[in-house]
C-alpha cells in the first residue's frame, strides 16, 4: 500500500495485494468505514503521472539529486529524500526565518509545535525536478545567511536529518 500525494501529486492512496486481502481491508479498517472511492479524474491523474514517470525517470532521481546539492552547500546531513528538514528551534525563529526566505522568492515552511516538539521548529525544504541549479545555489547561500546552521559532524555525514 502506499501514497498517491508526494509521489504522483494526486491525494488518495492504493493497496496492491490478493482479492481476499482487500476485501479484508476494505470490510474492516475502521479508517475505511467512512471513506469512498477516488474521483475517477483523480484516479485518471495518478495514471497519468505515472505514465509520465515510466516515460521520464530521470524525473524521479532529480528532486533527491537537488536536495543533496542543497544539503552539501549548506553542510546538512546528507539528503535522503527530495524533503530536508533544518531544526531551527525556536518556533518564532522558525517563522522568521520562513518570512525572509520568501523576500527572496522562497516558499519554504515553518514547522512548528504542535506539529513537532517544543524545540525542534523546523524549516521544511522540498526540492523537485523543474528547480533549477542556481536557483538551490542561490537558497542555500540566503540560508546559510539568516538560519545558524548546526553544521553535522563528519561522522554524521549520510544519516537521515
Amino acid at each position: 500500500m502506499g501514497t498517491l500525494s508526494k509521489a504522483v501529486g494526486a491525494y488518495g492512496g492504493y493497496l496492491c495485494a490478493s482479492a481476499p486481502v482487500v476485501e479484508l481491508i476494505r470490510n474492516r479498517a475502521r479508517t475505511f468505514v467512512y471513506s469512498t472511492g477516488l474521483p475517477p479524474a483523480i484516479a485518471a491523474a495518478a495514471i497519468a503521472a505515472l505514465d509520465v514517470i515510466e516515460r521520464e525517470p530521470d524525473l524521479v532521481s532529480r528532486p533527491l539529486a537537488k536536495a543533496k546539492a542543497f544539503t552539501r552547500r549548506v553542510g546538512l546531513p546528507e539528503a535522503m529524500s527530495p524533503i530536508v528538514p533544518l531544526v531551527v528551534g525556536d518556533a518564532r525563529a522558525a517563522l522568521d526565518a520562513s518570512r525572509l526566505l520568501e523576500t527572496e522568492g522562497f516558499l519554504v515552511i515553518a514547522i512548528r509545535p504542535p506539529t513537532v516538539p517544543v524545540g525542534t521548529a523546523r524549516l521544511r525544504f522540498t526540492f523537485t525536478a523543474g528547480h533549477p541549479d542556481d536557483e538551490i545555489a542561490r537558497l542555500a547561500d540566503v540560508v546559510c545567511q539568516i538560519v545558524p546552521v548546526q553544521r553535522a559532524p563528519p561522522e554524521a555525514k549520510g544519516r537521515s536529518s
